[in-house]
């Protein structure tokens, strides 16, 4: 029941270099005290809400691939990417089979099998106050090492996967794990 899901053609954004393309915008959703946003926290599809601020995580136009629902810059050069499906586990989706998609759309551009794609780290990590399932994993796209760090929340009618990408790494560092945990706090999910 399993079909390719644009959720997981991430890669599209990623076989151009973006990065020099985008000029973050200005944030004038702080507070005067920059705690709080001044707003409730805006919605990014669904029952997913994003509640960071300015200069943190920047919502940035997300180039030519329009399955990224919020694409955002952050001062430390690691991207984040929230891609939101209204497709969930009442539709056979499992979080198997979307890790293996994620993998196997990534060795379609890597020239190489799911099998070969290497898997960095699994666990969990939560995402408004529930744990959820992490995996990390790496490739070279374009001559130019990523590596991934994937969240995928799965609800009955919608999933998302929420990930950062290194991009120019070959290991997942301290830094990147850092800024993944943060991405992910400021993720809220109405269930």
């Amino acid at each position: 029941m399993i079909r390719r899901l644009s959720l997981l053609l991430l890669l599209g954004v990623l076989a151009s270099p973006l990065t020099a393309q985008l000029v973050p915008k200005d944030g004038d959703d702080v507070a005067a005290d920059g705690a709080q946003p001044a707003a409730p926290c805006p919605v990014v599809s669904g029952p997913f809400r994003f509640c960071g601020n300015s200069p943190q995580f920047t919502l940035t136009p997300q180039g030519d691939n329009a399955d990224v629902t919020a694409y955002y810059v952050t001062p430390e050069a690691i991207q984040a990417v929230a891609v939101i499906e209204p497709l969930g586990s009442q539709d056979g989706l499992t979080i198997a089979s979307m890790q293996q998609s994620a993998l196997q759309i990534l060795s379609q551009s890597t020239g190489t099998s799911p099998g070969t794609i290497p898997i960095l780290e699994r666990g969990t990590l939560d995402v408004s106050a529930t744990s959820r399932p992490n995996f990390v994993y790496s490739g070279v796209v374009d001559g130019t090492p990523i590596v991934y760090s994937n969240t995928i929340v799965l609800l009955d009618q919608s999933v998302a996967q929420f990930v950062t990408l290194d991009i120019g790494a070959r290991a997942y560092t301290d830094r990147h794990r850092e800024l993944h945990a943060r991405f992910l706090s400021n993720i809220q999910v109405a269930e």
